[in-house]
């Protein structure tokens, strides 16, 4: 066993063959952890960088039929009417402090497609209201960010189609699956944020909604700094009198 005196010869450094064998194997998983939260840090900045570039673009007419969203978002313009009686609120939505909702109405497409349009954040109305948020169902052209729905950290149950619900239904987070009922099968996959300069919105500050490039960051720095103090007690543990 490897074996190396200190210079006053009172002490050895003596660790057990399954230190010798874990530690290194520990601290390898700890050190490939905090690169693997680099490479997701620098992801979401690409990202950040991808979703304000496209908000600095000129919209681009949606082809037909829409194309499920990706990661990167789409500056578009759609044309159609919304659908007052087709309306979601997406619940538990924190703004500034304050609890509130976010409003999702359906934009009947002439094509015959439907878009589901985020028209921002609002104040929560309270569970026992039956407002519907009106807006004009003229036919008009839209134009916001066509991106992904957003998602949950875990699968949520949506009772989206549910009978003798409440006219604008609370939604946690619902896949594509879980609304397409109450659509027959015509709803495109993807959200389209309402741009600022739209009217028949709401609050509307859009940013990319998962984790900053500085929280991966952090636990980078975490992962490193576990690895260099299992080294530590490594040492320090098996540096024994003899």
């Amino acid at each position: 066993m490897p074996e190396r005196r200190s210079s006053s010869g009172l002490r050895a450094f003596r660790p057990p063959l399954w230190a010798w064998v874990l530690t290194p194997a520990v601290m390898a998983v700890m050190v490939s952890l905090g690169f693997w939260q680099l490479d997701r840090a620098a992801e979401k900045q690409q990202l950040q960088a991808d979703f304000h570039a496209a908000m600095q673009q000129a919209p681009q007419a949606m082809p037909v039929p829409a194309p499920a969203a990706t990661t990167a978002p789409a500056h578009v313009v759609v044309r159609g009417r919304f659908l007052q009686e087709k309306q979601f609120l997406l619940d538990s939505q924190i703004q500034d402090g304050q609890a509130g909702v976010r409003v999702w109405t359906a934009l009947q497409r002439d094509e015959g497609g439907i878009i589901l349009v985020d028209r921002g954040w609002i104040e929560d109305p309270g569970r026992d209201t039956a407002t519907q948020w009106p807006i004009d169902g003229a036919e008009r052209d839209v134009q916001g960010l066509w991106r992904p729905l957003p998602a949950a950290g875990l699968s949520v149950s949506n009772r989206v189609c549910a009978e003798n619900g409440p006219p604008t239904p609370r939604v946690q987070y619902p896949t594509h699956a879980q609304l397409t009922c109450a659509f027959e099968g015509r709803l495109a996959d993807g959200l389209l944020l309402l741009h600022p300069a739209e009217p028949d919105g709401f609050q509307r500050d859009w940013a990319p909604d998962y984790l900053r490039p500085e929280v991966h960051w952090g636990y980078a720095v975490q992962w490193f700094a576990f690895a260099i103090a299992l080294l530590v007690i490594f040492i320090v543990v098996n540096w024994k009198k003899r």
